[in-house]
């Protein structure tokens, strides 16, 4: 453990690895872009030693010998598309199938649960696609005892990448493709203690791009790494499936996370965010017909939830959904701008492409909500009665305890008032007055308020203006986030052309000033003192704004640090203290 880590359980990892050209990987080029992109998609720290090989096991290697074929009919192809067999590659899949190009599908085959449901998905899209699709499924899995000790998954797409340009290297396809949506790719908090190492990163443009420039260095060529589908909702991706009538293959696919020990005749928890956001998704595209509720253990609306992880995810993924539809584009833009800043780096056009994923998320937020209500009118009923599992998503978001409508009805439905009562799974009672025959009818507005009340969600709020900071309070907060003292933070105001503003003749510069020593050293203390109280009073957005605009090539390395500036105390103490160290 490293007490000066971002985040309590980060981990140092070191690895001695033998391969044939130990030169060639342990030169700084590659060691270091696969440092770079591993730390990005996991926040570990990460070291590589690469040392000679000195049993050569490739006999034992069966996978990818295809030899010198470049008649071949899938020789040469764009990319190779990574298939994992959820609902987003395979609409990649039959995206690019339905424009005629040959597929080369490379997959993943973590659990033997998983590699069926691909096989059979691959089956039912040979028949669709005859002779123009060809699947590559490669075994690799972690042992029974190290999954259950380590169940995160955050760096899976360098495997994936790695899996990919081996195939793709040998076909000599111009990259690999990942189908991934824009919600799932950049990941946005959807609560306080979903940061950094908390948030999968698996697809994010920054991780594409490291893991292109790795992949072109390994390969010594150009070689692209993309996702097509960056600005897609996961309704959209659904909707795509329709579109291009393969709606009936949603069944085979499965998108839970919890891909190892799960049940085989079932084949999502219907618990994890994957679920939820599946489900929530096909709702929305109309396509229930074709996602039994069967295939889920539990049921993503009304399903038990347990204590943790379980309930918090279910009631941050529906007040995430319902701030995304209420707040405006401008707030979007104003809360997440750190985020949305880091995502849009490398597209060509930044401002159009920031504005295209802001739009992104106010349409999922539209789904979310949409389908929230629509769920409550389906049982409500049972939700004015009491009967809905008090750990349910629907219970949560709504409150622990069944929902009590006082409200007044409108005046034409007066005549069916009726007092009742209804008892909760909890024993309790309360009164309530119900149409006899449309309880759900006459209490649903009532209950989607009360519903976004008991959620923390309000209207959208007129954001106040805030003077932008200027360049001298942007360097010197940055090296205060850097946390760079005395000589080194000297230098590093005076790099960036940060002069002196002494109420007497003195040094001309920071570095010559701390040289000389008193009084000088306790001028430039005493003003970033002030310039530390200043910075407390700014929010991360317009910290974030005034990186990008003063410090853009220091913005990758220093925006990190913005969420955890107030944290970091309270991450180093909010868990039990170590008992002994390694």
């Amino acid at each position: 453990m490293d007490d000066a880590s971002t985040e309590p359980w980060g981990r140092d990892l070191a690895f001695v690895i033998p391969v044939r050209e130990p030169a060639f990987w342990n030169s700084a080029g590659i060691s270091s872009l696969m440092t770079e992109v591993l730390s990005f998609l996991s926040n570990d720290k990460y070291s590589f030693t690469f040392v000679p090989l000195e049993h050569d096991r490739s006999y034992q290697q069966q996978y990818f010998e295809f030899g010198d074929l470049e008649d071949w009919p899938f020789y040469g192809p764009e990319k190779v598309l990574m298939f994992s067999g959820g609902l987003d590659s395979l609409a990649g899949a039959v995206e690019t199938a339905r424009s005629g190009e040959r597929l080369v599908l490379v997959s993943h085959r973590p659990v033997s649960t998983a590699d069926s449901r691909q096989r059979r998905l691959f089956s039912e899209l040979r028949k669709e696609f005859p002779d123009q699709i060809i699947h590559i499924p490669v075994w690799i899995n972690k042992a029974e005892e190290l999954g259950r000790r380590e169940p995160t998954q955050r760096t899976r797409s360098f495997l994936y990448s790695a899996l990919g340009t081996v195939v793709a290297e040998s076909l000599r396809a111009g990259g690999v493709r990942f189908f991934e949506n824009g919600i799932v790719s950049l990941n946005l908090p959807v609560a306080d203690e979903v940061l950094r190492a908390r948030a999968s990163r698996t697809t994010h443009p920054v991780a594409l791009h490291l893991l292109e420039d790795l992949c072109s260095a390994v390969t010594a060529r150009d070689f692209a790494v993309d996702n097509p589908y960056l600005f897609k909702t996961k309704m959209d991706v659904a909707t795509i499936l329709s579109t291009h009538k393969a709606a009936h293959l949603i069944p085979h696919t499965c998108s839970c996370a919890h891909s190892m020990f799960k049940r085989k005749t079932q084949g999502h928890c219907g618990r994890c965010s994957q679920c939820i956001d599946r489900r929530f998704a096909i709702t929305a595209a109309g396509l229930l017909a074709y996602d039994s509720e069967a295939d889920y253990v539990s049921d993503v609306f009304v399903g038990p939830r347990k204590e943790g992880p379980e309930k918090n995810m279910a009631v941050d993924y529906a007040r995430h959904g319902i701030e995304l539809w209420r707040r405006s584009e401008s707030e979007l833009a104003t809360l997440f701008n750190a985020e949305l800043t880091r995502a849009v780096r490398y597209e060509p056009k930044r401002s159009e492409a920031a504005e295209r994923l802001i739009s992104m998320h106010k349409r999922h937020g539209e789904v979310v909500t949409q389908v929230l209500q629509q769920k409550i009118v389906e049982h409500a009923p049972k939700l004015v009665e009491g009967t809905i599992d008090d750990t349910s998503l629907l219970a949560l978001v709504i409150g622990k305890k069944h929902l009590e409508y006082r409200g007044q009805l409108a005046p034409e439905s007066k005549q069916y008032e009726q007092l009742g009562t209804a008892k909760s799974q909890t024993g309790m009672r309360s009164t309530f007055l119900v149409p006899p025959q449309n309880a759900a009818s006459a209490s649903l507005e009532e209950i989607i308020k009360s519903v976004l009340a008991k959620i923390g969600v309000s209207a959208p709020r007129r954001m106040k203006r805030r003077g932008r900071l200027g360049k001298r309070d942007t360097v010197i907060f940055a090296a205060i986030l850097s946390e760079l003292k005395g000589s080194q933070y000297c230098e590093f105001l005076h790099k960036h052309g940060i002069k002196p503003k002494w109420s007497d003749s003195g040094p001309a510069t920071y570095p010559s000033g701390y040289q000389r020593g008193d009084p000088w050293r306790k001028k430039i203390q005493d003003e970033k003192t002030r310039a530390r109280e200043r910075m407390e009073r700014c929010t991360d957005s317009d910290l974030a704004n005034a990186l990008i605009t003063y410090l853009p090539d220091q913005f990758d390395s220093i925006s990190p640090l913005l969420y955890s500036r107030d944290s970091r105390l309270a991450s180093k103490t909010s868990f039990a203290p170590n008992t002994h160290k390694n």
